[in-house]
């Protein structure tokens, strides 16, 4: 055994420390394999891919061969809560494994922590001297005296709503950099000082690229440089990469930047009445100009294609407004004779709106598609990537020592082909493929009706409707209900809302924490939702004993990207359906099933209303994806599954 794998079985072995400080330690054979697989990337410097199935501990996999590597390295997750999990949970018990506190920092996006400077500017603002602000500013200052990174979380007393924090939080269009007065004391500084030091920085995949980025123009970037990076819930890589690789202007950061100029110029003693008067008419134009853009789009579909007829009306009205009312702004903020560094932030976010305008109007790259979609607020005007494998493998790939991408979906027909030409990850990578050692033959049920009609047809809707009743009486509600469109999700709930006897939650009616809070805690509630919750979502036990999914989840040729990026591979000769609609809905069902099983002890079914799967010849592949289980067709099969004590379960 080398030295590197005799340190791995030391804390990651049957007989290893974490055997000794957890209670019902289960020893993983899978998770071993999967650090030792890691460590050999690391020695030699290659890029490693690995799908660890739920219950492998995959996180524990990847950190210990890290921290015993001694490479500065980053750790990307998909989310939030996975970030803190391995902060607050994963590394103080490595620590206790290790016998020594580990050197790891974690970092989230700038809106997270407080700026300083926005804090003395907000309480500057006149008229903000009654008796409520004048006890939350004192409260604040004992806070900002005694933290050290000034971290929005430390606020469990203010609520998620409360408008202050947006105010005195800092983006990164908005930092004066060196020429701010609090440079210094600046919390975001000190936080980079010592992530510069840490051995292991905890980051989510946002703020990642966003810093990829910021890399690419050489200034004003977060993370200090490191060797090797770990991507952690792999299969979200691609689309966080399409939004940070292109372009993107909003009506919202049209009108927050007349908001936040007219704000600064409020309180601003250095610049004179000219300056102010010159300032304030273009703010007013580019208000304007915002508001003729969301009007002209406002009568279209949700999302778009921005094809030439668009553009045009846009270059010839609102664009050609705004682009005149944004050089104004830079002509009145010109830095070399503006004296207030504050006002001098604002020409450089003037700079990149027009510069990302002009990218998106202007730009005849194939690889670029133009897009719009409306928002509730506002308009948004994309320029996107088609493909991110080629700006993937150049500002990544090419420039760290080592990659482990890992996630329990990366691969289809246990087969990585996919996932490397979606990233652009080529050459000789090390790959290892770890299904859940959860026993779901024993412990789950894959129930596909054949009876019900195609997805296509009009009358499926309501017979989901009332098959998703019949399947809710026979597990007792304890039920997670997945759609692919809010379409489907509104006509079920308005065909359940009456005939349901359990609490029934629909996605929207709550923030996302507090709906899942709400479902955990009902035991036989039924959650109905899209989107979002086909992943992230972590409900063990009783409560989530059935995923319903309405049909498999193909992405939505209506959509302006999905369809471009269709033609795009129909173009090159190839098949998209086969080589890329089809691999890309098979690792979201994957992701879809394993909201189901989380802890060895649980089990349930997964429902597919979707008879493709069982009729159509790509359907093979989705099962051959998912771990075995026994498929049936009737909905005896269900009760006799919940019917029996759960010795006996899966025997039905």
């Amino acid at each position: 055994m080398s030295k590197s794998s005799k340190k791995l079985n030391q804390i990651l072995g049957p007989k290893g420390s974490l055997s000794r400080l957890l209670d019902g330690f289960e020893f993983r054979q899978s998770q071993l394999q999967m650090a030792r697989l890691i460590d050999q990337g690391l020695a030699e410097r290659r890029h490693v891919l690995i799908e660890a199935g739920t219950g492998t501990g995959k996180t524990l996999g990847y950190l210990v061969p890290l921290v015993l590597s001694g490479k500065k390295a980053v750790v990307s997750t998909g989310t939030k809560n996975l970030q803190d999990q391995i902060y607050f949970k994963d590394i103080p018990l490595l620590s206790r494994a290790f016998d020594h506190k580990l050197d790891v920092v974690l970092m989230k996006g700038r809106r997270n922590y407080l700026c300083l400077h926005r804090y003395h500017q907000a309480f500057a603002e006149p008229g903000l001297f009654d008796q409520s602000l004048l006890k939350l500013r004192a409260r604040m200052d004992r806070w900002i005296e005694r933290t050290r990174f000034a971290d929005r979380s430390e606020l469990d007393w203010l609520s998620d709503k409360d408008p202050l924090w947006d105010t005195v939080s800092c983006p990164s269009d908005q930092c004066l950099g060196g020429k701010c007065l609090h440079f210094d004391r600046c919390f975001l500084n000190v936080l980079r000082r010592r992530a510069a030091r840490a051995q292991i920085v905890i980051v989510n995949h946002h703020l990642f690229f966003a810093d990829l980025m910021v890399k690419q123009g050489g200034f004003g970037e977060i993370l200090p440089r490191f060797e090797v990076v770990v991507m952690d819930e792999a299969h979200t890589v691609e689309s966080t990469a399409t939004n940070y690789f292109g372009e993107r202007l909003s009506t919202n950061q049209l009108t927050e930047l007349a908001t936040d100029t007219e704000k600064a110029l409020r309180v601003s003693q250095d610049e004179g009445e000219p300056v102010k008067k010159s300032l304030e008419q273009a703010l007013h134009g580019v208000r304007a100009a915002a508001d003729k853009m969301r009007e002209m789009l406002q009568n279209r579909d949700e999302r778009g294609l921005l094809d030439n007829e668009t553009k045009e009306a846009l270059k010839k009205g609102p664009a050609s407004m705004l682009r005149e009312e944004l050089r104004r702004v830079l002509k009145s903020c010109d830095l070399d004779s503006i004296k207030d560094p504050v006002l001098q932030a604002f020409p450089l976010r003037a700079g990149e709106l027009s510069h990302a305008l002009a990218v998106i109007l202007e730009s005849e790259d194939p690889n670029l598609l133009t897009w719009y979609e409306r928002r509730k607020r506002g308009v948004v005007l994309h320029a996107s990537p088609l493909d991110v494998s080629g700006p993937l493998r150049e500002h990544l790939f090419e420039g760290v020592d080592s990659t482990v991408l890992t996630s329990a979906t990366l691969s289809t027909s246990h087969d990585f082909s996919y996932v490397r030409s979606r990233l652009g990850l080529e050459g000789d990578c090390i790959e290892g493929l770890f299904t859940s050692h959860f026993d779901f033959m024993n412990r789950t049920l894959l129930y596909i009706p054949r009876d019900l009609p195609l997805p296509a047809a009009p009358e499926f809707p309501d017979r989901a409707a009332d098959r998703i009743l019949d399947i809710l009486k026979a597990s007792s509600g304890r039920a997670l209900v997945l759609f692919t469109s809010y379409h489907n999700l509104n006509r079920v709930h308005d065909r359940l809302s009456s005939g349901l006897p359990y609490t029934l939650f629909r996605q929207g009616e709550a923030p996302r924490p507090v709906l899942l809070e709400r479902f955990r805690k009902d035991v036989h509630s039924v959650l109905l939702a899209t989107g979002s919750f086909w992943q992230g979502v972590d409900v063990p036990g009783e409560t989530l004993s059935c995923v319903i999914i309405d049909k498999l989840p193909f992405e939505s040729p209506g959509d302006p990207l999905v369809a471009a990026r269709i033609e795009a591979i129909r173009k090159k000769g190839k098949n998209p359906f086969m080589d890329y609609q089809v691999p890309s809905a098979i690792i979201a069902l994957k992701q879809g099933l394993g909201r189901l099983i989380r802890k060895s002890t649980d089990r349930g079914i997964l429902a597919v209303l979707d008879k493709r799967l069982v009729a159509s010849r790509y359907g093979k592949q989705f099962l051959q994806s998912l771990p075995a289980m026994p498929v049936r067709h009737d909905l005896e099969a269900l009760t006799a599954f919940f019917s029996p004590a759960p010795e006996d379960a899966g025997k039905g």
